[in-house]
């Protein structure tokens, strides 16, 4: 055996003990993280799912027996309409969402670096303040006497009070408002990330501005936008302070119900049935959204080859 296969037979065991190490130590590292996420996350969840398995009593959960009832209970046209209303509330949520911070992530995206950093401070400084106080802020403005009816009305645009609280369109406002950075941030780094001369090369090739966003920049940036709105949509679905301040008991969705179920109504085995079936369809429609996304991605690459 020559010395240098003999060096390198000998420094093979080095180096995978030195990634063994490495491992050993990444584990450490990891492990308090497992722990938050097990003891605060999975450990709650499977005990909503271990309750919603059985019925309630005015002496609390029977433990004793076993029903899916509270599923069942759940295609009552009351609760379907709730998850229906939740279901369309996020979806548009999510669109406008998109629609509105592509533009935004493309303008800062071709600033200088500091004119870049003073923006995103500006589009982050109100999703900086508590949630609740940003809800509690639209209810201001957009109630029957607020900011938006009275400046309506002094223009003469309007002839009586827009009714907007307690409505859809409050909510939606509320959320695109709260979530934009969700959307906005994946997308400035994917934009950031292009590499200039391709526009120019497809210019320089004969394409139009118009042509090189859809041809070139668009498909190029779709999996930061597709994760921006998916992160977007489950955050829509979840979201309880802004429906409840804006939409109300008026506008009720899933966890707004879930609320009253678990603390007003005391029905800790139905609320756990929520709970899960929201999880549920939310991880159904994720799975669905990254397969399509997928299709068309190898759609887009066929089609360019």
């Amino acid at each position: 055996m020559s010395l240098a296969r003999l060096g390198i037979a000998r420094a093979a065991p080095a180096r995978r003990a030195g990634r063994n190490g490495a491992g050993r130590s990444l584990a450490w590292l990891v492990a308090p993280l497992a722990l938050v996420m097990l003891g605060g996350y999975l450990a709650p969840l499977a005990q909503s799912l271990f309750g919603s398995l059985h019925p309630n009593t005015p002496a609390g959960i029977d433990t004793a027996r076993w029903t899916a009832a509270n599923y069942a209970r759940l295609a009552d046209p009351y609760y379907a309409g709730v998850f229906l209303r939740t279901l369309r509330v996020s979806l548009v949520i999510s669109l406008v969402t998109a629609v509105l911070a592509y533009p935004v992530a493309l303008y800062i995206s071709r600033l200088r670096p500091r004119a870049q950093a003073v923006m995103l401070l500006v589009y982050m400084a109100p999703w900086l303040v508590n949630v609740v106080v940003k809800a509690f802020g639209w209810s201001l403005l957009l109630r029957s006497n607020g900011v938006l009816n009275e400046v309506l009305l002094r223009l003469g645009l309007i002839d009586a009070p827009l009714h907007i609280m307690f409505t859809e369109l409050a909510i939606i406002i509320g959320l695109v408002h709260g979530h934009f950075m969700f959307v906005l941030l994946p997308l400035w780094v994917a934009l950031s990330g292009l590499d200039p001369n391709l526009r120019w090369a497809a210019g320089n090739l004969g394409a139009r501005p118009a042509q090189i966003f859809w041809r070139v920049t668009l498909p190029l940036t779709l999996p930061a936008l597709l994760a921006g709105a998916i992160i977007n949509f489950t955050m829509n679905m979840a979201a309880f302070a802004t429906p409840a301040i804006l939409g109300g008991s008026r506008v009720r969705v899933v966890s707004y119900v879930a609320y009253e179920v678990n603390l007003v109504e005391l029905n800790w085995p139905f609320g756990g049935a929520l709970a899960v079936a929201l999880l549920g369809i939310t991880l159904i429609l994720i799975a669905l959204a990254q397969r399509l996304a997928r299709a068309g991605g190898r759609a887009a690459t066929a089609e360019a080859a």
